[in-house]
């Protein structure tokens, strides 16, 4: 039993006694009111939240006060009984969350004014029953591909970014959440001058979430940002679904991506040690073993292992990272050896890199439009010419993208496939001019170079995509960056120029050696 209004009672979703996508809990509640309307939007709400099987709103008339006791007294006026319906086809919009879609609906029922014998005259079993089997048929849709989220993103706008870095950043992590191979249903977004240190929103858009994943069903939150461990169990306990966040997405896309065994390894790594700090709170309806973004990667047996047990399989693979590094490091000493200049191909993810690597070299290494889409570094023989001399032979490696805010546990984890950066005598900073935030990925990998323990050799600035791009920001780009060389690598234009420049740049590399 609560005390309380509907959305002050509310019982955690986790502890529903049946919950579930097409179920109701199982809970019947009775609220009272003294005021001769039907429930309101909080009241329904809270209905939603909690999949109640019918909300029974009684309104008392109040006649004064008792001698003893001071109690009120009151006789009941009129009752409303509410319940949840659902739908697919027609448009929904509530106007505390929102809501719009054409996809499978809830949304809610109330009965006109009844007597207190019409309510108990009703037969709930059956309601439930009948409104249940909707819940079933009209669910079945969703529940066809089952390893396919359905996402809900949680953006946070706050006062350190600008409106267009905040959309820039929302954009990119729908496009993390399609490569990982979940469905944007829809994305929330609170602007706050700060982060709420338990929940990262507010606790109105806690709530706000919470029925937009019940709504929409959703199976899966994603948020912009990192989350601690408490921020996560404390979201998942209100939410009553998976929580994720940004650099989550980035580790199962990874985990999908690597397939050389060195790859493997190294994601293993980065997984287990983002895990670590958060194996505890999840009880069994969180459990991460059914699939799905975040669930991919070290394995089902990592997740079920004991602290200890998981804190000696990351230094055996430290360990094993370590080997890695030091034999690649034999092979560039070989290279040095041999006198073979080395260029990386560094970017932000997607910039093209992969697709530049097989129109230099005719090699045929795999591209596709999307982020992350090859994750091994791949090295090849170019041979270009020289300014002086004959045309000299040198190795081009296509290397892991960048991103904007690249996880420490990446940056540690990839440390031995980041060496081919650092060791490189000179590197091809590919852009993606045709992305509006082009100048912003410039930065973002720049930063990312800065990072490095070993500072890098000397970049050449490269613009690709020009063919999908207009005058005005080709303009823009050939003002701020004068000695940078505009390419397409797909309709292969500007690749003379680039092999020519590209000799220069490897002569006055190796020279400053």
């Amino acid at each position: 039993m609560g005390v309380g209004t509907p959305r002050q009672t509310q019982i955690p979703p986790l502890e529903l006694p049946r919950y579930g996508a097409e179920r109701l809990s199982g809970i019947r509640c009775i609220a009272t009111h003294l005021k001769s309307e039907p429930p309101n939007e909080a009241a329904l709400t809270a209905m939603a939240l909690q999949r109640l099987d019918v909300l029974v709103m009684v309104n008392i008339t109040g006649t004064g006060f008792t001698r003893r006791g001071g109690g009120a007294t009151g006789y009941v006026k009129e009752a409303y009984l509410a319940h949840l319906v659902a739908h697919t086809k027609q448009l929904v919009l509530t106007q505390s969350t929102g809501i719009t879609t054409t996809d499978f609906t809830l949304y809610s029922h109330i009965s006109p004014p009844l007597s207190l014998d019409a309510i108990s005259e009703q037969d709930f079993i059956d309601l439930v029953e009948n409104l249940e089997a909707e819940f079933s048929r009209e669910y079945v849709a969703q529940e066809v591909d089952a390893d396919h989220d359905r996402v809900v993103i949680v953006g946070v706008h706050t006062d350190d970014m600008t409106p267009i870095q905040f959309q820039d950043t929302i954009a990119e992590l729908a496009r993390l959440v399609d490569t990982a191979g979940g469905e944007v249903l829809q994305t929330l977004q609170q602007k706050r001058s700060r982060i709420h240190p338990q929940t990262v929103i507010g606790e109105g858009k806690v709530q706000e979430v919470a029925l937009t994943a019940q709504t929409l069903g959703a199976n899966l939150i994603v948020f912009d940002r990192d989350l601690s461990p408490s921020q996560v169990r404390n979201l998942e306990a209100q939410i009553g679904i998976r929580v994720v966040d940004r650099t989550e997405v980035i580790l199962d896309i990874f985990a999908q991506r690597a397939q050389s065994g060195a790859g493997k390894l190294q994601v293993e790594l980065a997984q287990l040690e983002y895990m670590l700090p958060r194996l505890t709170g999840r009880g069994r309806a969180m459990s991460r073993l059914g699939g799905g973004i975040g669930t991919r990667g070290p394995g089902e047996t990592k997740l079920e292992t004991e602290r200890r047990a998981i804190q000696r399989r990351i230094s055996r693979l430290q360990q094993e990272v370590n080997q890695l590094q030091a034999h690649r490091s034999r092979l560039r000493q070989r290279r040095q050896h041999r006198e073979v200049p080395s260029v990386a191909l560094v970017g932000y993810t997607n910039a093209g890199k992969s697709t530049l690597l097989n129109a230099l070299t005719n090699s045929e290494v795999y591209t596709a439009d999307q982020l992350f889409a090859t994750l091994d570094p791949t090295t090849r023989r170019l041979v270009i010419p020289q300014p002086t001399g004959a045309p000299q032979e040198i190795l081009i490696t296509d290397t892991v993208g960048f991103i904007h805010e690249l996880p420490a546990s990446l940056m540690d984890a990839f440390r031995a496939t980041l060496e081919e950066v650092t060791e490189a005598d000179a590197l091809i900073h590919l852009v993606d001019l045709s992305h509006p935030a082009w100048l912003t990925h410039i930065r973002s990998v720049r930063d990312i170079l800065a990072q490095m323990p070993v500072t890098p050799g000397p970049a050449l600035v490269v613009f690709n995509k020009i063919d999908q791009v207009d005058s005005q920001n080709l303009a823009l780009a050939q003002e701020e960056f004068p000695l940078a060389v505009f390419i397409s690598a797909s309709q292969r234009l500007g690749l003379e120029t680039l092999r020519q420049r590209l000799g220069q740049l490897i002569e006055y590399a190796v020279d400053c050696r």
